[in-house]
């Protein structure tokens, strides 16, 4: 008797999942199918990707020979087809930076430090982006300090370029015949934490303003 019982109770756990599986079919056949597509996009996608990654490596490789031979019109030549291919791959940032180079070396000055502060405007890596501001106000203090205050005005506090750009604005300050705003520049670099040869440096500009540092 109990066999009969567990062979009905079988037979309608059967009945039961069978009835789930028909309701049920089209979602569990879907799920499935998008489960294989999205692994299938994802393996494309890295694959794409890594296709991506070296054709732009190649394409900065082939800048560098021209760049360290020194032939800036060379340089600018090979830059353009990872700078048109690859606008926001990472090798086509650093071509930026080498594309403001070679600008900066065949006496485009302002050509370059407005390359250099439009890629620190796209840019979301703040390194990078104090980085680029940073060479842009190097390549125009000579010529246009205003702008090179600006530029270097806008790297911050806590970046690892800020006591070099205070380096700068403390320069500038003595050009303009300003030593009490030079030496509170030359400080607060100092008390931002500014180590090795421009702390160095920093100390020996305010002994001879005769400002003692504060460490």
């Amino acid at each position: 008797m109990e066999n009969i019982f567990e062979q009905i109770d079988e037979e309608l756990d059967a009945d039961r999942l069978r009835k789930q599986w028909e309701r049920n079919r089209p979602w569990i056949i879907g799920g499935f199918i998008l489960f294989f597509l999205g692994l299938f996009a994802y393996v494309g996608w890295d694959e794409y990707r890594k296709r991506e990654d070296i054709a732009a490596s190649d394409l900065y490789l082939a800048v560098t020979k021209p760049l360290e031979q020194g032939n800036w019109s060379e340089t600018q030549k090979q830059l353009q087809p990872l700078l048109q291919q690859y606008k926001n791959h990472g090798y086509s940032l650093l071509g930026q930076i080498v594309e403001a180079r070679s600008l900066a070396e065949t006496g485009q000055k302002s050509a370059a430090s407005a390359k250099m502060e439009n890629l620190a405007n796209l840019t979301q890596e703040e390194s990078l982006r104090d980085l680029a501001l940073y060479n842009a106000a190097l390549v125009v203090v000579d010529d246009d300090s205003p702008r090179a205050e600006t530029l270097l005005g806008r790297i911050k506090d806590d970046s690892p370029f800020r006591g070099h750009a205070l380096e700068i604005l403390g320069l500038l300050a003595l050009k303009q015949k300003d030593g009490q705003k030079a030496a509170s520049f030359f400080q607060k670099a100092i008390e931002l934490g500014a180590k090795g040869e421009l702390h160095t440096r920093l100390l020996r500009r305010l002994d001879r303003l005769g400002k003692p540092a504060k460490e």
